[in-house]
């Protein structure tokens, strides 16, 4: 039976069924951006994430060579203390150089087996 009411109600659903499917492409379309968004950020944290171990790597070393830095700065400090002092000098020329005092006379004597198998031994 085909009358006013059927032909009504049978528009009404097709009007209704159109705006689903219209809300079903909204739907999928606004849930694919969601899904782009939130996958864009995964990667970018990703990224940031690898990068930050990367500069804390490159902090340790750093540091490192710092500490090193340091060290060494205060090594050549003590060797500048140590080369302003007179005695220290003196110290060396005699002993490196075989510088004497006056009246000082200088013997070179032979080293024994013992005595080069222990230099030997702590230049190794």
């Amino acid at each position: 039976m085909i009358n006013g009411y059927t032909k009504k109600r049978d528009a009404e659903k097709k009007v209704r069924r159109s705006e689903n499917r219209v809300a079903k492409k909204r739907t999928m379309l606004f849930g694919s951006l969601m899904l782009l968004v939130v996958g864009i950020l995964l990667i970018v944290a990703f990224n940031q994430k690898t990068q930050n171990q990367l500069l804390q790597e490159e902090l340790v070393q750093t540091e490192e060579v710092m500490d090193e830095r340091v060290a060494e700065e205060k090594d050549l400090e003590q060797q500048i203390k140590q080369l302003n002092d007179e005695n220290y000098i003196a110290r060396i020329a005699r002993s490196e150089f075989f510088f004497s005092e006056e009246g000082e006379i200088v013997f070179n004597l032979p080293e024994t087996n013992d005595e080069n198998a222990e230099k030997e031994a702590q230049e190794e």
